[in-house]
């Protein structure tokens, strides 16, 4: 989520600079809305789209991360499996951080809905229609305004004839085209996003543009320019408004009148500006869609055994082979950490203590069966169903298993056991036992190097299937 959020300020940054440096000044004031609403829209949506065309290509977004150095500690085999009684794991509470965030965002969400409850208020009073508006007179507010077809008026405001036209004229615009509709949807953003300085740009410059073509529509319509000017001029000292409406004296007058005395660029001109908007806002599209903004999966790859403990016959290099090629597959979605890289021991004790200090989001503990019989073959999987991390343990184990069907010919299930490590850990955790190095089948692709890959290559292939889902 923090990445999200950072994406979405540099993103609309990005966007809002090519508005400020290509369209501001231009006369194209239809694009200039479609540009401001579909540009703010698209950098919130981007993440959520993933483009796997660019997969090659490094995300604006991509934050590294240091990696950690890599421990050696020992995993239990099933023999060391005990059924004490479970201590329960307790989760760190909710961030502070979060919680100022939802404060302040249930701040702008009260205010909303109050300017909203506001405005229907006042809709329940007389109006007077006049073509498509209803004229209503209120008290509380020194500038006309409008909200969809309702027009609002300062009651003790006597306009002249001309400045009554060209008010009519302009809110007339604004209900024609919806501007209203906007408002409410940046109102709506930034009570999400209000931490982004860039959406109260977008709101500022949306709503000037408004002005700016409900300006040039009410001239274009008959208007003398000039009386229209006038107009503007002499109902434009008023600091209030009702919230959340489209006002006719509520941007800056000198804006006002530049813009509205100004000549429209060439067509030539135009065109350029608006195929150059188009292509770098494409370019920020693109940039910023192919990669999947989720927070990474990480994942604790704990290879069984070490050292002294070599667990059943060449168990422990087995293990640790699959669990080395694992830790190359390690990428930004899917963060491979693993407790050895060698052949080393550890206790149980030093190896809980750092999976607990990765604040991991799943446990595998990798390992070799064994049996008496040479005949019993297969993989199978063991979760605690005693914890509070159960039903996501199993959700995983489940498909962890699954995917080692294309090497291994018999599918012995997922199975409950309360061990050591999944007792104490933090986190989900499922103890995987690839195939029995007794059965003379499953020891051949156990001891194949190009099948330990693949065995790690489909395990990854879990964990993204895992984090799909999660």
């Amino acid at each position: 989520m923090i990445n999200y959020f950072i994406y979405t300020v540099i993103s609309l940054g990005c966007s809002y600079a090519v508005y400020f440096l290509l369209l501001r000044k231009q006369k194209t004031f239809q694009f200039n809305r479609f540009f401001l609403i579909g540009s703010i829209l698209l950098c919130l949506v981007a993440p959520f789209i993933e483009i796997e065309l660019f997969n090659a290509v490094p995300s604006i977004t991509e934050i590294p991360l240091e990696r950690i150095t890599e421990s050696t500690f020992e995993t239990p085999h099933t023999e060391d499996i005990t059924f004490d009684e479970v201590t329960p794991v307790h989760q760190s509470s909710i961030n502070p951080v979060f919680i100022i965030y939802l404060m302040i965002s249930g701040f702008f969400m009260l205010r909303f809905l109050k300017n909203l409850l506001k405005i229907y208020k006042l809709t329940r009073y007389d109006y007077k229609r006049v073509e498509r508006l209803k004229l209503i007179k209120v008290t509380d507010s020194d500038m006309v305004s409008s909200f969809f077809n309702y027009m609002f008026i300062p009651e003790n405001n006597y306009l002249s004839k001309n400045d009554y036209l060209s008010v009519l004229a302009h809110e007339t615009v604004h209900s024609e085209e919806y501007h209203t509709l906007d408002i409410i949807l940046l109102e709506l953003l930034k009570c999400i996003f209000w931490f982004n300085p860039f959406i109260w740009l977008y709101k500022k410059s949306t709503l000037q543009n408004h002005e700016f073509r409900a300006d040039e529509k009410s001239v274009s319509s008959g208007i003398d320019i000039e009386n229209y000017s006038n107009t503007i001029i002499n109902l434009g000292q008023k600091e209030y408004r009702v919230p959340l409406t489209s006002g006719f004296n509520f941007i800056h007058i000198k804006n006002r009148i530049i813009m509205l005395h100004q000549s429209k660029s060439s067509v030539f001109k135009r065109t350029l500006n608006i195929i150059s908007v188009s292509l770098l806002l494409a370019g920020i599209f693109v940039l910023s869609s192919y990669k999947d903004l989720k927070e990474p999966l990480v994942v604790v790859i704990d290879a069984g055994h070490g050292g002294h403990d070599s667990g059943n016959l060449d168990e422990k290099d087995i293990v640790l082979n699959i669990s080395n090629q694992l830790s190359l597959l390690s990428s930004d979605n899917i963060r491979i950490i693993t407790t050895r890289t060698e052949d080393t021991f550890t206790t149980l004790k030093e190896r809980v203590d750092f999976i607990n200090a990765q604040n991991a989001d799943l446990v595998v503990s990798l390992h070799a069966n064994a049996h008496s019989n040479p005949l019993t073959n297969g993989v199978e999987a063991y979760y605690n169903d005693k914890i509070e991390f159960k039903d996501k343990s199993h959700a995983f184990g489940k498909i962890l298993l699954e995917n080692q069907m294309e090497f291994f010919s018999t599918n012995r299930g997922l199975k409950t056991a309360s061990m050591y490590i999944f007792r104490h850990i933090n986190s989900p955790g499922v103890f995987l036992e690839l195939g029995f190095i007794t059965n003379e089948e499953d020891h051949k692709v156990l001891m194949n190097a190009d099948r330990q890959k693949q065995i790690a290559a489909s395990i990854f292939e879990g964990l993204e299937e895992i984090r799909k889902s999660n």
